[in-house]
Order: structure tokens, then C-alpha cells, then sequence
């Protein structure tokens, strides 16, 4: 029994010291905007109105306090419109931009949150924010 409990505080210490580790890196990811720059009406048969705008975005902003390759997911309600911009930042502000179009009629409401993640090259999330783009109101359907 005293062997198990030591056993249990040895794994108790080893989880505490990743903790800490994982702490170190914290990523900063600053300046970020998402807009609309393009929209273009489609039509859909199997959609009931017949038709809807597609939307193309610019993502920009800057990743810092990171070194090595990570990787920017754009996702809008749990679904992933953006996951293959890959950067290799070295611990100084790293600026990016990239555009993304997703097809979903769902995009064209008012207000759309975009939750933006950065990734290492495992998968893992090195942090997270979301991001409101707002249509301007003569542009509304």
C-alpha cells in the first residue's frame, strides 16, 4: 500500500511538472481581423430560396511568443471553414493573411462568429478568440 501511494504522488508531480512546461509557451495572437471582401450570389436548387451570397473573407493578424511550425483553424458553429495555413514563427511577431470561402448558405446572417484557433503541428491548441463580423446594413438580404 505505501509503494502505491508513492507511485500515485510520483504521477501526481510528473503531470504537475507538464502543467508548468505548457505554461512557458504561452502564444500571443494579436491584430486580428476577419471582413468580407467579396460576395457573390448563388444559385441553389435545393435550397428553398433558390439562391444565396457566398462570402469570401481575409483573415489577418500576428502570432508571437511561439518558436516552430503552427497551423490557423477558422471555425464558424463547430464547423471548420479554414485549417491549412501553416506558419513557422520564431518567438517575434509573425504576421498572416490568407483568404477563405466557405460554401454554407448559413454565413449570410448579420452577424457571424468566427472562433480562431492556433494549433501546434499535433493538433493541440495553443490559444483561442473569436471574432464578430458584422455585414454592413444596406448589404443584409
Amino acid at each position: 500500500m505505501k509503494n502505491f501511494i508513492i507511485c500515485l504522488m510520483a504521477l501526481m508531480f510528473v503531470g504537475c511538472e507538464v502543467d508548468i512546461d505548457a505554461g512557458k509557451n504561452d502564444v500571443t495572437l494579436s491584430n486580428l481581423t476577419i471582413e468580407c471582401i467579396q460576395e457573390n450570389t448563388i444559385s441553389n436548387n435545393t435550397s428553398a430560396n433558390g439562391s444565396f451570397t457566398k462570402h469570401t473573407y481575409l483573415c489577418r493578424g500576428e502570432i508571437s511568443d511561439y518558436n516552430g511550425v503552427c497551423y490557423i483553424v477558422v471555425m464558424h458553429d463547430n464547423f471548420i471553414l479554414h485549417n491549412d495555413h501553416e506558419l513557422l514563427v520564431a518567438g517575434n511577431k509573425m504576421p498572416f493573411e490568407f483568404t477563405f470561402a466557405p460554401e454554407w448558405q448559413y454565413l449570410d446572417a448579420k452577424n457571424n462568429n468566427f472562433k480562431v484557433f492556433v494549433n501546434d503541428s499535433k493538433g493541440n491548441a495553443l490559444c483561442m478568440t473569436t471574432v464578430v463580423v458584422t455585414k454592413h446594413a444596406e448589404k443584409v438580404i
